[in-house]
């Protein structure tokens, strides 16, 4: 997978290098947009991230230049977006077709594990993980609580990470779960899903900074009901910003 970045950093650059290259990727980039223009048909990128902070009068033309010759589904277009971006230039964006815009901390768990999501989405970036993986943001009502094994008490958590085959909770109250040892059956977990809640078991692969737990067998409802959700999420950051809400991110 070829990546073109447009950015004026070197630090931008060796960031996504750390995240894309041992996913066989190669990384290019101009520091000018023109001489980027000029080079696309050599370069042929499979990915384009180009800044929204360095070049924030450089971007549609160069948008609107690659999709005369390449659309969507053949070259990615993502905005790195600074903090003057805003959900007027998120609708022109959409306009012109942009597969997405992420804001440019990639050191921000959720920001970089968007970005691959949404890469992925089109092209193999080589994630070794079975299952898409959803950290939740404001955009997302999910919420789980299970039983204390030992105790019969209700644990509740903030949802750090969830999939069709696991979820990682942060205990709202740590001390309650500290003695709850790697392989413990937790018979009775309740998982809210929009506005849908599916029980079932699970089992304690690790109980660290998060409480991570592989779920026990769901039915195939079940299962795709987490997977259409996880799915999902860039549809609602997407009806989020339609409705003036704060969350900018990805189209579908």
């Amino acid at each position: 997978m070829k990546i073109l970045l447009v950015s004026e950093r070197d630090e931008l650059r060796e960031f996504i290098k750390r995240n894309f290259i041992p996913r066989g990727a190669e990384i290019i980039q101009y520091y000018n947009p023109i001489k980027a223009m000029d080079n696309l048909d050599e370069i042929d990128p499979e990915v384009v991230m180009f800044s929204g902070r360095d070049f924030p009068r450089h971007w549609k033309p160069f948008l609107v230049f690659l999709r005369d010759t390449k659309p969507r589904d053949q070259c990615v277009f993502v905005i790195l977006r600074g903090d003057d971006f805003d959900h007027e230039e998120a609708d022109k964006a959409q306009a012109l077709g942009v597969n997405g815009i992420v804001d440019e901390q990639l050191r921000d768990r959720q920001e970089l594990s968007r970005l691959k999501d949404l890469i992925n989405r089109y092209r193999d970036i080589g994630d070794a993980r079975a299952e898409k993986r959803l950290i939740p943001t404001d955009v997302d009502a999910v919420r789980f609580v299970f039983t204390h094994p030992e105790r019969m008490e209700m644990i509740y958590g903030h949802v750090d990470d969830l999939s069709a085959t696991g979820v990682a909770i942060i205990p709202y109250d740590r001390q309650r779960i500290m003695g709850l040892p790697v392989g413990t059956d937790l018979n009775s977990c309740s998982l809210r899903i929009g506005e849908q809640i599916i029980s079932f078991s699970s089992r304690i692969v690790r109980n660290e900074r998060a409480l991570s737990l592989v779920f026990g067998l769901l039915n195939d409802g079940q299962r795709a009901l987490i997977r259409s959700y996880v799915s999902g999420h860039s549809q609602r950051e997407l009806e989020s910003i339609e409705s003036d809400e704060p969350a900018l991110l990805e189209p579908v």
